[in-house]
Formats: C-alpha cells, sequence, structure tokens
C-alpha cells in the first residue's frame, strides 16, 4: 500500500517541485543559485546550510522567545557559565536544538541541571538554547513579499500526537498503535515512563516538537487570516526588506489570541520552507502539489525581483556536500539523543 504522500521520502515527494522550480526560473532567466536573492539578507537564502540563530537575528527580537547559541568550540566552563546566566535569568525549563535543525532532528527539553549535564555531551555542532514556552498551540505562517505587498499565503496549525488510556496498555504499546509513530517518537517518549498504564479515558499529550516527521498532523488553517494578525506579521518583517519569502513557526495560547495577533516565534525558516498547510488529510495529492508548485512560482519571481542584489554563493557541489555534512550531523545527534 503506498503510504499517505507526507511520509514519502522527501526526495521523492520533493522532486516534481524542484523539476517545476527549475523551469521556473528558465521562464524567468534566473539561475538556480539566485532563487536565495528573495531572502537576500540571509546566508543563501536560508536553504538548511547556515545558522539558524543568524536567521533570526535578522530581525527586531519584539516576538521572539530569548534565544543564544552555544558554540561547539567552548569550553565546558564556558558552555556551563553561559547556561547558569540563560537559566537564572529565563529558568527552566529551556530547549536546545541544533544551529542548522530540520524536521525536529536532535531537539531536546531540559527541566532540570541533572538533565542538563546527560545531555550536553550528546550534543554535535553549534546549538541553539531557547527559553520554553508553555503556550499550547502552534501554527506554521507563510509569508511572501513580491512588488513590495506583503501576503500570507498560507497557516497551518500543528497537532500534536497525543494519546488515550484503556486502563489496560501502557504508553508504550499505545504509542506504537498511534497511526502516525515512527521510531522517531523516541526523541519525546523519552520523557515518560513508557510502562506507566494510563488509566481509561486519560489523554496525554506525547509530543512538543512542531515536525511531521515527529508525528504532528497539519491541517490548512488559512481562513484564520486577520487584519490583526497581519498587522503583526508584517510588522516583523517591514524593517528587514532582505526577507521576503518564508514560513514563521510561532505559538500562541489559543486560536482567538493567534488570530489577535498575540504570539511568540520560535523559529524564522527561508527560501527552503514548505507551504505546510499542502500536508492537510483533506487534500489529495494533486491540491498539495497545486499548493506546492504556486509557491515555486512565486519564489522565483520574488527572485527575479532582486537578482540585483551582492551575495556571495558556494558552488552547487560545495553547498550539496554542506548540506550532506549537516544532515549527517543532525542523523548522529538525533541517534545519541534517543539513545541517551
Amino acid at each position: 500500500m503506498i503510504k499517505k504522500y507526507e511520509f514519502w521520502h522527501p526526495r521523492v515527494f520533493e522532486a516534481p517541485y524542484y523539476a517545476y522550480l527549475a523551469a521556473q526560473c528558465l521562464r524567468n532567466g534566473i539561475g538556480i543559485r539566485s532563487l536565495a536573492k528573495a531572502n537576500y539578507c540571509l546566508d543563501h537564502g536560508e536553504i538548511g546550510i547556515g545558522s539558524k540563530l543568524n536567521t533570526q537575528f535578522a530581525f527586531d527580537q519584539t516576538y521572539f522567545l530569548p534565544t543564544i547559541r552555544l558554540q561547539a568550540n567552548l569550553s565546558d566552563t564556558e558552555k556551563a557559565q553561559l547556561l547558569d546566566t540563560f537559566i537564572r535569568q529565563h529558568q527552566y525549563p529551556i530547549i536546545l536544538k541544533s544551529d542548522v535543525g530540520c524536521v525536529g532532528k536532535g531537539v531536546c527539553k531540559i527541566s532540570t541541571d541533572q538533565e542538563l549535564k546527560k545531555k550536553i555531551p550528546l550534543l554535535l555542532g553549534d546549538y541553539i538554547v531557547q527559553k520554553f514556552t508553555p503556550l499550547k498551540e502552534e501554527y506554521g505562517v507563510f509569508y511572501m513579499r513580491h512588488k513590495g505587498k506583503p501576503k500570507i499565503t498560507g497557516i497551518n496549525k500543528k497537532h500534536f500526537p497525543s494519546i488515550i488510556g484503556n486502563g489496560k496498555d501502557n504508553i508504550i504499546t499505545l504509542a506504537t498503535q498511534h497511526p502516525r509513530y515512527t521510531y522517531h517518537w523516541g526523541t519525546f517518549l523519552q520523557y515518560f515512563d513508557t510502562q506507566r498504564v494510563p488509566d481509561e479515558g486519560e489523554q496525554l499529550l506525547l509530543s512538543f516538537i512542531g515536525s511531521h516527521t515527529m508525528g504532528c498532523m497539519f491541517t490548512d488553517d488559512t481562513h484564520l487570516i486577520t487584519p490583526a494578525m497581519e498587522q503583526t506579521i508584517f510588522s516583523i518583517f517591514e524593517s528587514q526588506p532582505g526577507y521576503n519569502f518564508g514560513r514563521l513557526d510561532v505559538k500562541t495560547a489559543n486560536e482567538n489570541e493567534f488570530k489577535q495577533g498575540v504570539f511568540k516565534v520560535i523559529e524564522v525558516n527561508g527560501i527552503a520552507s514548505l507551504p505546510t498547510h499542502m500536508f492537510d488529510p483533506k487534500y489529495s495529492i494533486r491540491q498539495a502539489y497545486r499548493i506546492f508548485f504556486n509557491h515555486a512560482k512565486y519564489l522565483a519571481l520574488i527572485a527575479k525581483e532582486h537578482q540585483h542584489q551582492p551575495m556571495e554563493f558556494l558552488s552547487i557541489n560545495e553547498i550539496i556536500e554542506r548540506v550532506r555534512a549537516n544532515q549527517s550531523m543532525l542523523n548522529r545527534v538525533h541517534q545519541r539523543l534517543m539513545q541517551g
């Protein structure tokens, strides 16, 4: 049986998109690397080879969660001093995530000094330390600015996986029976006593990571757009003309607060962003690709609009090599954290 397209291997699902994007580049007379110029203020437009924190710091931090970088080349003493200062100021829990993070790999939530001492030696590369927010709902907001006109082109709500107890099965049994379960769930199941048997009717929210790779279901909630929300989203980007295409991931207390533009930004994604509202289960693969291709069309148009902007590029081979190196590191740290 063919799996639903959101669970296909990314290279399989995204191949038609990149073919269409290449055709749009030809149509608009721009090179593939010039697509980065849609976000000319960011390292290669933010395609996953540079620093996520540098991307965040390209914007006014008013709506962002407090965040610092834990550099890999720091000594253990220097790391401890940085973390101690951050935790004294913002308190536990904190989130640790790779500075070149992708699809939720290598993310962990730390609530005690003991957990921190256990996890820090397992990290690879530079890491982001971010204040954890108790805000319950998470949304992805796709933004673009074409010919000076900003627009929200899609919103998806992230439905985190949960289980309901039956009074007989333990947490790990219920989790593995979940239709969205994968071995990646070890990232967050480690925070539970998986042998505990939940009471009948007891509901447990399992995950805090807003990635469909980690079990989230995405729905298209573009209908939630309001003038108040647009005003807040647009204000984040209006002082940064070099960002014109990508997705904000935000957390908010509830739908009404979100519609009023009250939220905290946890991450900014660039030209490699997926319009994740296309993964709504109600959409056929044809409908999903229609959304995907429409964003490809605008990415090329926006890049053409800013093609005069100066940017330094790595060669295609260097970009591919860096992507591979980052993915390899993420996979290794992901395994270490699940096992550790």
